[in-house]
């Protein structure tokens, strides 16, 4: 009974220390990022308060109905003034010791240019609001890519150290055996030792490069430092891609957030013009006004009695002269516009040479992957041969170590490639708009 209970507790330990390890892809990690990330959770409460601001913009189109009450002690009432020779004196108070008024008043719109122009200025707000968080959480998962990217090269590298590692351990066996038999000297068995302990540091950067790659990857997806990952993602180049410049040309045009971003803020500011041209226009609107009132010198309310008055009608304003301030707003309206526009101009130039040039960076970053796929063949054939030459007795141990260095820096080189290639990658989408 006691094995066995041992057995339980220890396979529960076990799982716990499995749950604590979280397996994380790519996917994985770009999806704990838009949940977590702050800048996101910020930008989605600007979409909400514009929103906010587009309601409150259109309660301007429904009635507006108010209700007062008013209650008046005259201290010394009010008077008329009488002409002289009145039977009633020169001078009449007027009106009660106590006075109450009811009053319900509503007002609505019937046309106002510049309400109607004001919606859709909040309504174009909330567009350009859900463009700042559609690049908000571009830009997020371009930063993720890069940081999970930088993570997969650095265990990569950790890797081909630790191969590197491995092969002179291995050729440190073989040379102390040789030297035993007399077919190795005493300065190859020194090469080979000096050989290892200089890898032994290179691995140790290695493994704590990784660790910090790690651990600024959880810092960026909002993952607390104390939890564990497992990276899943391999780091590989299938040899196929395809690149076709006028179509990144044609969906940096449709799908760039910047650019969309610039589009919703020139749109903002042509209806900004026409709200501030509606000034120039006259308003109409409805109103209606009932009252409910009574006077008395004492506070018998059942005695009082009420009046009630009803009134409806139309008010019209016309603007006449305000001392050029509509103008000049307007004028300040049309130089906003124009200053957008050279913006959009100067961003659509600068976003074509960054497309041209992230393009040519893939183009040349396949061809290095190539050549580096080639150069590693070569490589690995090299250290075979010269590993052999010494086995025979025909080469030396420091040729055997050149012939590992080659192959280890062509491995690193490819893994570079790849590597620069991932970048270039995230850039272009983050280019195209794409997440």
């Amino acid at each position: 009974m006691k094995k066995i209970i041992l057995m339980l507790f220890a396979g529960t330990c076990l799982l716990t220390a499995q749950e604590k390890v979280m397996n994380l892809d790519l996917q994985k990690a770009i999806q704990i990022a838009l949940e977590k990330n702050t800048e996101i959770r910020v930008a989605k409460l600007e979409v909400d308060k514009s929103e906010e601001k587009l309601r409150e913009t259109r309660s301007g189109l429904f009635p507006n109905i108010e209700a007062n009450g008013q209650y008046q002690r005259y201290i010394e009432k009010p008077v008329i003034f009488l002409p002289p020779g009145s039977p009633l004196g020169e001078v009449l108070e007027i009106g009660s010791n106590n006075s109450y008024l009811g009053t319900i008043g509503a007002r609505v719109p019937i046309f106002s240019m510049g309400l109607y122009d004001g919606i859709g200025v909040a309504s174009k707000s909330v567009e350009l609001n859900s463009e700042n968080l559609r690049f908000t959480e571009i830009a997020t998962i371009n930063n993720v890519k890069k940081a999970f990217n930088s993570v997969l090269l650095a265990r990569e590298f950790k890797d081909v150290i630790n191969q590197s590692l491995q092969n002179s351990l291995d050729q440190l066996e073989n040379v102390k055996r040789l030297n035993k038999q007399g077919v190795a000297s005493d300065y190859d068995l020194l090469r080979a030792e000096v050989q290892v302990e200089n890898l032994r540091p290179q691995v140790i950067q290695a493994e704590n490069n990784y660790e910090i790659s790690k651990e600024n990857l959880k810092v960026l997806i909002g993952l607390k430092s104390e939890q564990e990952i497992n990276i899943l993602d391999e780091f590989d180049f299938d040899g196929q891609y395809d690149i076709s410049l006028q179509q990144y040309l044609d969906d940096v045009m449709k799908n760039n957030p910047q650019l969309a971003i610039l589009n919703k803020q020139e749109e903002i500011a042509n209806r900004a013009i026409s709200l501030e041209k509606s000034a120039y226009f006259p308003s109409l609107s409805a109103f209606g006004n009932y009252q409910y009132q009574a006077q008395s010198d004492d506070f018998k309310f059942s005695d009082y009695k009420w009046v009630s008055t009803f009134v409806v009608g139309l008010q019209l304003q016309i603007p006449i002269f305000n001392g050029f301030k509509t103008p000049a707003r307007v004028e300040q309206a049309n130089i906003t516009l124009n200053q957008l526009e050279e913006q959009r101009q100067g961003l659509t130039e600068a976003l074509k040479t960054q497309l041209q040039n992230v393009v040519y960076v893939i183009e040349q970053t396949i061809i290095r992957i190539k050549g580096q796929d080639k150069n590693i063949e070569q490589a690995q054939q090299g250290y075979e041969i010269a590993r052999t030459r010494f086995e025979n007795g025909l080469g030396t141990q420091l040729e055997v170590n050149d012939a590992e260095l080659a192959l280890r820096q062509a491995r690193l080189n490819r893994l570079q490639a790849i590597y620069d290639l991932r970048i270039a990658e995230a850039e272009l989408q983050l280019i195209l708009g794409n997440k």
